[in-house]
């Protein structure tokens, strides 16, 4: 039994020699000013994230989130919070200096909370490509640049497809220890 607790505690520890641990996530705010008088749509979006680099090819992280969007289209009575957690895997599969380009492949359990109404539950399950730009050994910025996959949200809708939009772009900065 010693026997192996030992190889299993030598086997983490090769397999973790190597590893690097980094954290950051991304920041969003926007006003969006409807032209017929209905009130401003505002949003506000916080998702930060911890991550674990197995090697220079593969990550894995997790992302909690936390929108609010006020006056969803202009309507005052539209405006709720949404709750999300993101577990994902992460590819490199080119480098070119200080660029690098990945894909992530998860899921996504949201929940969103109407201030009138009941709250609801969302599925995503998909890949997101990407581009990190290391700024130094231990600072990077991240931009994710469009999706494929499939979404569902509780008695709304369900969404399967590809794009990139202005809802598909983010930034973000991660830092490495």
């Amino acid at each position: 039994m010693k026997k192996i607790i030992l190889t299993a505690m030598v086997a983490v520890c090769a397999m973790t020699a190597n590893a690097q641990v980094w954290m950051g996530g991304a920041l969003g705010f926007d006003v969006t000013d409807f032209e017929n008088g209905a009130k401003n749509q505002t949003t506000f979006k916080f998702t930060p994230e911890v991550g674990y680099s197995f090697n220079e090819k593969w990550d894995a992280a997790i992302a909690l989130g936390i929108s609010r969007i006020n006056n969803q289209n202009g309507v005052k009575e539209k405006s709720y919070t949404q709750f999300s957690i993101n577990p994902y895997a992460r590819y490199t599969f080119a480098q070119a200096g200080i660029a690098s380009f990945f894909v992530d492949g998860g899921f996504a359990y949201e929940l969103l909370d109407p201030k009138h109404g009941d709250s609801v539950n969302g599925f995503y399950i998909g890949v997101r490509p990407g581009v990190k730009v290391a700024l130094s050994d231990k600072v990077c910025l991240v931009s994710h640049l469009g999706y494929f996959g499939y979404e569902t949200v509780e008695d709304t809708y369900n969404k399967f497809g590809f794009g990139v939009d202005n809802n598909t772009i983010d930034f973000g900065l991660y830092w490495a220890f």
